[in-house]
């Protein structure tokens, strides 16, 4: 069996590519976290096939040093290259590069050709067995339509898979969050059941935030974790049937609770404490106080409360995976921040990004790309701007929403004494529209304080 030396530090990448390596090309994969790890694995086992590696981790030249390994050593050792910009390397004929990471199909196809795997056997092999489902997936579930499992490793190249959850047994929110309490992070399901499952869980989610009766905290814990199950397999799969149709309810329900809410404040409140994610705090509270905006402008239809609540949802899901990022408002905070080229990469373009796969969407609205787009002020997605002028009214709009939220978070997070938000955004953002704008989002604010 082909030994194969996997270093990549994002979990849905790796995911992908450990199940999908092993299935299609039966070898063993052998995980490591950077070039000095393999290093140490390779002083013992020189006979490795493969490695598989992301350009950087961290501050760690990660390819470049086990290429000059290699070559220095006389290693017949071939090594894929997982993004980052094109290496160069003299003399060395077995570097092979892939600019998407998550193009699993590709590092497998270009993994056959380096392992000399006849692309024939791959075809007639089989997915695997078994799907891996994150656990906080079943919170929100009180039954499934199939058998659940869970994974013992056996041995360094085998598994055992238990079954916890039978097809049409009931359990608990609690039984749930005991397994998560134990670290566990996947249960798995048999491959044949991977699409009735991801249709199921759908469907239940839908149902959920569509009951009328169900309590505003509640629906907002539910939306919290169906827009993190929706944005996490919009950006590991792209669109599907069932994803698009969570979105959607997501996005309606996002405009109903701003016009049911009579008090923006109230609802801003009742979301930054719920237990939910950042991002969704972040999407969903912008969408609050963009539309809020509008209204206070008169310029708000149903329309623009759409086109804000779809930009809201999908403007930092390039970011899904580390979320650290999303908070990063300026090329001053960009460059301070000291990031690998990747990550710097992915922050520097994730507006433009995700305006190009807001388009594939086919329900959103005409011009969310734009919004989106635009967001950090600039008119190609890329990098950040104050100078704003240029941009739509709704793009604006959408920018001191932005700004304001997450302001707003970051004091929730640092604590300490608040300081006028609207005050800071006057001096960063001094145009006419934009004071307009601003004054307009003070109206509210000074309402709540009388």
């Amino acid at each position: 069996m082909a030994q194969v030396i996997l270093i990549e530090d994002n979990k849905t990448v790796n995911e992908l590519l450990t199940v999908n390596m092993a299935s299609f090309l039966g070898v063993d994969i052998i995980d490591r976290k950077n070039a000095q790890e393999a290093l140490t694995l390779l002083s013992i086992l020189p006979n490795i096939d493969l490695i598989i590696t992301t350009y950087k981790v961290n501050e760690e030249e990660t390819a470049k040093t086990l290429i000059e390994f290699i070559k220095k050593n006389k290693l017949e050792i071939s090594v894929i290259v997982l993004g980052g910009p094109e290496i160069n390397v003299d003399d060395f004929d077995f570097c092979l590069q892939v600019d998407n990471p998550k193009d699993w199909e590709k590092v497998i196809q270009l993994a056959s050709q380096s392992l000399g795997i006849n692309e024939d056997a791959i075809l007639k092999r089989n997915t695997p067995d078994y799907i891996p489902v994150p656990v906080k997936y079943f919170l929100n579930l009180d039954q499934v339509n199939c058998d659940v499992f869970i994974r013992i490793k056996k041995s360094a190249t085998d598994y055992q898979y238990i079954k916890r959850i039978h097809n049409g047994d009931t359990f608990s929110r609690d039984a749930i969050k005991r397994y998560q309490s134990q670290g566990l992070e996947n249960f798995f399901i048999a491959k044949e059941n991977a699409k009735n499952f991801a249709i199921f869980l759908s469907n239940r989610l839908v149902e959920k935030l569509d009951n009328p009766d169900l309590p505003e905290d509640t629906k907002i814990q539910i939306m919290g974790e169906s827009y993190e199950i929706a944005i996490k397999e919009i950006s590991k799969l792209g669109f599907t049937t069932e994803s698009i149709q969570l979105t959607e309810t997501i996005v309606q329900n996002m405009v109903k609770t701003f016009e049911k809410s009579p008090e923006m404040s109230s609802l801003l409140h009742r979301i930054i404490n719920s237990k939910t994610g950042q991002l969704y705090q972040r999407c969903h509270m912008t969408s609050i106080v963009a539309s809020e905006v509008l209204k206070n402008l008169k310029i708000s239809n149903q329309l623009s409360y759409e086109k804000i609540a779809y930009a809201s949802f999908f403007h930092d899901i390039m970011l899904v995976e580390k979320e650290e990022l999303s908070k990063i408002n300026s090329f001053e905070e960009l460059e301070r921040a000291e990031l690998n080229e990747e990550d710097w990469d992915l922050v520097f373009n994730h507006a433009f990004e995700a305006s190009v796969l807001i388009r594939k969407h086919p329900e959103a609205p005409t011009g969310v790309d734009e919004i989106i787009k635009n967001h950090h002020g600039t008119t190609n997605g890329k990098g950040f701007s104050l100078n704003v002028d240029k941009l739509s009214d709704l793009s604006k709009v959408f920018i001191i929403a932005h700004n304001f939220v997450l302001e707003l978070l970051m004091f929730k997070e640092r604590g300490g004494e608040a300081k006028p938000i609207t005050e800071d955004l006057l001096k960063k953002y001094n145009s006419p529209d934009m004071v307009l704008i601003i004054k307009a989002l003070e109206k509210t604010l000074k309402k709540k304080k009388a």
